[in-house]
């Protein structure tokens, strides 16, 4: 079976929707006459035709509704980026605070001979502590408040 050199012609008119009605009485004779290209026109209509009820069947959704749904999905991404941020912000705080901690504990013992640890030494320390879990404890919540809130 060879391929006719009219074929991709014969295509064009079917889908373009001139097949059967807009072609002259030569197209119409050929198609009838040369296989190739009868076989082309009945797959192509049978192609077209399901193609355009997929077209008229095919439920489309409102701009609204559309808009609604890119509306939602960028409130989520941010949701997503602002989580991530403040675990990373929260990762951060507890590094740092057991660095102070640790800081602070092995200079306040490494300093003092045994004989003098005694309960200045350590008062003298529990005051910054306090001061700095007092505003860590207090701020977390803010902070968390901010990153849950909505617009």
């Amino acid at each position: 079976m060879s391929d006719c050199p009219r074929e991709q012609e014969i295509l064009d008119l079917v889908r373009t929707g001139r097949w059967p009605d807009s072609c002259d009485d030569e197209t119409r004779a050929h198609i009838t006459t040369c296989a190739p290209c009868g076989e082309s026109v009945h797959v192509a209509s049978l192609l077209t035709n399901d193609y355009r009820a997929a077209v008229r069947t095919a439920h489309v959704p409102t701009s609204g509704l559309v808009w609604w749904r890119v509306q939602r999905r960028a409130r989520e991404e941010a949701a997503r980026n602002a989580a991530r941020v403040v675990t990373l912000v929260q990762g951060i705080c507890v590094v740092i605070g057991v660095a102070l901690a640790l800081g602070i504990a092995s200079r306040a013992f490494s300093f003092a001979p045994k004989e003098l640890l005694t309960a200045t030494t350590l008062s003298q320390w529990s005051i910054p502590l306090l001061l700095v879990l007092t505003i860590w404890l207090t701020l977390a919540p803010v902070a968390v408040y901010l990153a849950v809130s909505r617009d």
